[in-house]
């Protein structure tokens, strides 16, 4: 049956996949099929890389998917070696030239939280999950919610394992990486007064490991002219300024506690 399924996604990928990762069904049951990239690093990436240098945060280092074959071949190595520590994510089904086939381990949570009429539980439960992937030494590499999953069970899983975090930076750093994107991803659920950021970042201090904040600390630094700076004006600022400086205020005020 199995070589039924890669001939007949096969077949399907020779016609022409519309997006880099698309669902495929095969006996009542859904996959997905993610094919590779082409090279997606540009003169910008370095320029950020150069920043991040200059102002030593490591966090801030600009990641990309490898391309081609090496692309596919890196993201399948990666969710072998994540799965292997327990953490919910897709099975490699299989790898052929030119495309993965994944299985399918829930819907998303974004939607899942569009839906909810109590979003603060769902939240709750992903930052735990966020932080026992990284008490366990991996880190996701995006750390958003679009980019995690709620399984029919119950349980939060992470799909999009794309960039190489980890060969641009090292543990600490991309593990704070996922919790700053977490948290931009989360902050338009908060209701403009950091509360509920500042319960998601005390449920990642008591599960997750500690070692991320001194990177905190270093984005904390250069944000904190601009903040100043902008602080009499954020009623009249725009939405996604306005989000930035609660996240900024959030984690400004979880690292000051001892």
């Amino acid at each position: 049956m199995k070589n039924d399924l890669i001939a007949a996604v096969q077949a399907y990928v020779d016609t022409g996949v519309p997006a880099r990762s698309v669902p495929f069904e095969w006996d009542g049951k859904r996959y997905w099929i993610k094919i590779s990239l082409p090279c997606q690093r540009t003169v910008w990436h370095r320029v950020q890389d150069c920043f991040a240098f200059l102002s030593r945060a490591e966090v801030l280092r600009s990641t990309v998917s490898s391309f081609d074959q090496v692309g596919l071949d890196e993201e399948a190595k990666r969710l072998i070696r994540i799965k292997a520590r327990h953490v919910l994510v897709p099975d490699v089904v299989a790898q052929k030239p030119g495309w993965l086939l994944l299985s399918d381990i829930g819907t998303s949570l974004h939607d899942a939280l569009e839906n909810a009429e109590e979003k603060e539980p769902l939240l709750m439960k992903a930052m735990v999950a966020l932080a026992d992937l990284h008490q366990k030494g991996g880190w996701h590499g995006t750390g958003q919610l679009r980019d995690m999953i709620i399984s029919p069970a119950g349980e939060v899983g992470f799909i999009d394992f794309e960039e190489a975090v980890g060969e641009a930076m090292g543990r600490d750093a991309a593990q704070a990486r996922d919790v700053l994107r977490f948290l931009i991803s989360a902050v338009r659920f908060d209701r403009e007064d950091g509360a509920l950021l500042q319960q998601l970042l005390a449920r990642y201090q008591a599960n997750g490991p500690q070692t991320v904040w001194p990177q905190m600390k270093a984005v904390l630094r250069l944000i904190s002219p601009l903040a100043f700076i902008l602080r009499p004006f954020y009623n009249k600022l725009g939405r996604d300024v306005r989000e930035t400086l609660l996240v900024y205020q959030a984690l400004k005020q979880t690292v000051r506690q001892p």
